[in-house]
Order: structure tokens, then sequence, then C-alpha cells
């Protein structure tokens, strides 16, 4: 943790030079989640699940740039920090924006939702498996231009990114990835917000693994299709939302989705239910459903704490996960 922490300081350090130099005022955020997790049966396990540490702000003399770089630890998987974003906007007024870096492609809705918000305490499992590169936290190199007009309430945008990583991140063919996403606002008033949307991405794989959704260690060419569908409304403190999400890869059908539903006791209460579905093409996944309930106690803005339990019926034995996080946002 002494390294973490020493890290960190050196960020702080740099950037804080770059204020003096620029007379710039980039702002600091981060969040940690910790989380404590249990089958009920041999494994319990206290985790960092995230700590995030970034920085953003405007481009030195240049009102319509902004720019953010996160940097991520995490105490079950990597042990290290690691940079996750690093990109650059243009805000194109009353028109849209335009990207250019390392980010998450507009792909999916709950993959765009920020993970210290959503409801739940993970993402559903189509969600993290469907992404196109599980060794770069669902990142990817490229640029991306977003269409969201002031008069209409309408959001498209259409990227293009590396689609065949090689180590340490450039691509290794001429191939690329594109994606698509596209959400209309059908109804906005004082109680009711609903929305739907369609996405879509499209690459020719090259002898890549693709540990989600195969045996990692099956390398893959071919065509890699993927699309979804989504809904999403709030009515009064009702919350719903919901995405079935597809791919195909070569003559391969992967596919899955999920259910959200949540109220709002009050300001600071929350309850959820969720049902999800993720069907891969790995023999030893069991596919079956994930029936989960939460509760959310909301602390402060963004500082809460959360708990789930989840079951999931197998003919040979169910499956039970139950887990409990602390999450504490600063600045």
């Amino acid at each position: 943790m002494k390294k973490i922490f020493f890290i960190f300081l050196s960020l702080h350090l740099l950037f804080t030079q770059l204020v003096l130099a620029q007379n710039t005022e980039p702002k600091f955020h981060g969040y940690i989640q910790s989380r404590f997790i249990s089958n009920f049966d041999n494994s319990n396990d206290f985790m960092i699940r995230r700590a995030k540490l970034w920085v953003d702000g405007n481009a030195p003399g240049l009102e319509n740039v902004t720019y953010k770089i996160q940097t991520i630890y995490r105490s079950f998987k990597d042990e290290a920090v690691m940079l996750q974003d690093a990109f650059a906007d243009v805000k194109l007024n009353g028109f849209g924006s335009f990207r250019a870096g390392r980010f998450v492609p507009d792909f999916m809705l709950q993959r765009m939702q920020p993970d210290y918000e959503i409801p739940v305490l993970e993402r559903a499992s189509v969600i993290n498996g469907l992404i196109h590169s599980s060794k770069s936290m669902a990142r990817q190199i490229g640029v991306q231009l977003t269409y969201q007009p002031n008069y209409f309430p309408i959001h498209f945008s259409f990227g293009v990114f590396n689609a065949n990583l090689d180590s340490p991140g450039k691509n290794n063919d001429g191939n690329l990835l594109y994606t698509s996403h596209t959400q209309l606002e059908v109804v906005k008033n004082e109680e009711i917000n609903f929305k739907i949307g369609f996405s879509a991405t499209y690459r020719y794989a090259n002898l890549i693994s693709m540990n989600t959704i195969y045996d990692a260690s099956k390398l893959i060419s071919g065509n890699d299709f993927r699309f979804g569908f989504e809904y999403q409304l709030i009515y009064k403190n009702w919350g719903f939302q919901s995405e079935y999400v597809q791919a195909n890869i070569n003559n391969d059908k992967v596919w899955g989705y999920y259910f959200l539903t949540n109220y709002s006791f009050s300001n600071n209460i929350d309850t959820i239910i969720g049902v999800e579905k993720y069907s891969d093409i790995i023999q030893t996944t069991n596919n079956n459903e994930w029936f989960s309930l939460g509760l959310i106690y909301n602390i402060a803005k963004k500082t809460k704490l959360m708990a789930d339990i989840k079951t999931q019926v197998s003919s040979i034995k169910n499956n039970y996960l139950g887990e409990i996080q602390y999450q504490i946002y600063f600045n």
C-alpha cells in the first residue's frame, strides 16, 4: 500500500506543477470500493474492488477542449496501479463532441454508466463478457464522434479503434473496430423519463484471444459482429433498465440479457431486484440465470454502503454469492 500511496502522491505533485506552469485548473477525483465477498461454501474474501484516481480539466487556452487521465488499482487482480483512461474531448457547440485517445467505446448502455453510479455492485455478466478486450479493461485506442444536438433528444456515436491488439497495445494488422450507439429519449417530464437504444460493432478478428467467450487458449479469427437493444425507464421513485446483447462470431452465437428494477424508499435507502443470463462458448461455464436482491444505503452523494445476495439454480448444486461493499467518493 505504501507503493500505491507514493504513486498517487507523485501524480498529484506532477499535475500540481502543471497547474503552476500553465495556469490551468485541473480537478482531482477518486473513489475506493472496499468489498467482502462470500460464496457461503469455501470462499470468503476481502478486497479492494476498485481504487481510482483521475484528473480532468480544460486544455490551456482552449475552453472547448477537455482531457482526462485515470489510474486504477485492484487488489484481487493486478496488484499494481495501471493507466485506465487517457483521452481528450473537443466540444462541438450545439452538435456533440469528438474524442481521441484510450477510453471505453460507446457500446452497451450499462458499460457506459460509471460503476460508482450504477445501483448494483457489478455490471451484468453479458456486459462484462462482450467487451472487445478483457486485457485492456474494456478500453480501446481510437477516435469517436458523438452527435447530441440541443434541439432534438437523440444521442448517436460512431467510433473507430484498433481491432486486434498486440502487446503493448499496438494494432497487429490493418483491421479496425467500428462501433455505433443510438439512444432516443422518447418521453421526458416531471414524472417519467423513458429511453430506448441500439448499439452495434464490427471487426475482423485475426488470431486473438476472447477469454470471456471462448476457452482462453483458443485463438479466434473471422467476422465479429455484436449488437444490443436497451431500454431505461424512471417513473417517480421506480427505476427500470434492461438490455439484450448478442455476438455473432463466425458461426457461433453468444448472447445474454439482464433486467434491473430499483425503488427508492427515501434519499438514503434503495432496494434492487435483478435477473441476468449470459450464454458463452466455454463448456465449463454454468449458463443458467442469476437472481439477485440488493440494498443500498446512501451515506452521502456517491458515498454508500451496498449489499446483495445472488443465487443461480443448477441441477447439480445451486450457487450462492453474497457481497458487501463500502464506497467512499472524494472530490
